[in-house]
């Protein structure tokens, strides 16, 4: 029995139609639609330490007692940053990584996040640190949580805007935060503050996450050099140690 012309137009019809929804489908996140973090890839730009400061002397007179306060600014190896600027591509890609459209993005907001842990955190989980979530990832790089150089002195002020990730509020002061210097000067921490920085942890892994800033100055006082951020994470100081290696993730929107 043949197929007349109008039955024939129709099976193809639908199976275009059919067609087209496979492709929509296989395009979009059609399980959440909520969009995580991405692993971000780094370029090196450059790498600074502090310079030896020069010894101070005096030369008293003999049979005298000198009273004297010596003052040291020193390096602190529990401690490294990092800071630079963001450049994105917001894409459209399947499975594969094959592309069919992209915009290349100058200014937008979101977080970088920095953690350990050698696999992605499970976004969905992601929540405030607890004060036992930072006392245990100052043992584990051999910090002692009482010194006011450690995580948990370090982030002891539960102080930060409100932001989204994966999906998921960060209430508005809810969790432990700090802000990195700006202009060589201690950045007072409000909840409108630039260059804030937020511990998260999403049940297994501690999350350092910073927030885009989208060039502003920083921490060098030249009135010239802007970062879109800047966030210090923890190291262990010990110098049997093997530096430890973070792995960057970012949330843009």
């Amino acid at each position: 029995m043949k197929t007349n012309n109008k039955t024939r137009k129709a099976e193809n019809a639908l199976l275009e139609f059919a067609l087209f929804i496979v492709i929509i489908a296989f395009l979009v996140n059609t399980a959440s639609g909520v969009t995580e973090p991405t692993g971000a890839s780094l370029t090196y730009k450059s790498n600074s330490t502090k310079n030896a400061t020069v010894a101070g002397n005096r030369s008293d007179a003999k049979g005298t007692i000198t009273t004297v306060i010596l003052n040291s600014i020193q390096q602190n190896y529990k401690w490294k940053a990092y800071v630079g600027n963001i450049s994105s591509t917001f894409t459209l890609d399947d499975e594969s990584d094959y592309t069919i459209y992209q915009w290349s993005i100058d200014e937008f907001t979101g977080e970088i996040l920095a953690t350990r842990a050698t696999t992605a955190p499970t976004w969905g989980s992601v929540n405030c640190s607890s004060i036992a979530n930072k006392q245990s990832e100052d043992t584990a790089l051999g910090h002692t949580s009482t010194n006011a150089d450690s995580i948990n002195s370090t982030f002891a002020t539960q102080t930060h805007k409100e932001f989204d990730l994966a999906g998921n509020t960060i209430l508005e002061s809810s969790c432990f935060a700090t802000a990195t210097w700006i202009n060589d000067s201690v950045n007072t921490l409000t909840t409108t503050a630039s260059f804030q920085e937020v511990l998260l942890h999403d049940g297994t892994n501690l999350i350092y996450t910073t927030f885009v800033e989208n060039d502003k100055i920083g921490y060098r006082n030249d009135s010239v050099t802007t970062y879109d951020f800047q966030m210090i994470l923890a190291e262990n100081a010990s110098s049997t140690a093997p530096d430890i290696q973070y792995y960057f993730y970012v949330e843009l929107a």
